[in-house]
């Protein structure tokens, strides 16, 4: 059963990544339609492209349905930090902090974005660590730091 819902993750990720590259080549064909008609308008002076069937798009993207920007919006990152590593019995990995930050907001444990949680949260890390706040407590597997607070 849990290769099938590997199995199953994995292709609905392909069709993410697929579903933003047409959004890529949406967005590029739009661009060659508003260049084409600047050139036509510089023919015909007088000519109006059809708006119907066009959506416009703003220059800002907007993020993608797995973007973590909204889950972060208004979140304090700096302090969830601290709070958690005062009440953890261990150091902890950012894994460990992508898995109480899913907990606290609702997420599933599993949900694909953890790892992107885990680089955000990874960041704020090596900030506080910079200014004596917490510091490394070890590797886990010779690749991944360990985090706890500094006495």
């Amino acid at each position: 059963m849990v290769l099938v819902a590997d199995e199953l993750k994995r292709k609905r990720a392909d069709l993410g990544a697929q579903i933003e590259e047409l959004r890529i080549q949406i967005a590029a064909l739009e661009q060659q339609q508003i260049a084409f008609d600047l050139v036509i308008r510089t023919y015909e002076s007088d000519y109006m492209p059809d708006t119907s069937g066009t959506v416009r798009r703003s220059k800002r993207a907007t993020p993608s349905p797995n973007s973590i920007t909204q889950l972060f919006k208004g979140f304090d990152r700096r302090s969830f930090v601290l709070r958690t590593l005062r009440t953890a019995e261990r150091p902890m990995s950012t894994a460990d902090f992508a898995r109480v930050f899913a907990t606290e907001t609702g997420l599933a444990e599993d949900d694909a974005r953890l790892g992107q949680i885990g680089s955000r949260f990874s960041q704020v890390l090596d900030q506080l660590a910079k200014a004596n706040r917490i510091r490394r407590a070890g590797m886990i597997d010779g690749r991944r730091y360990q985090w706890e607070v500094a006495a």
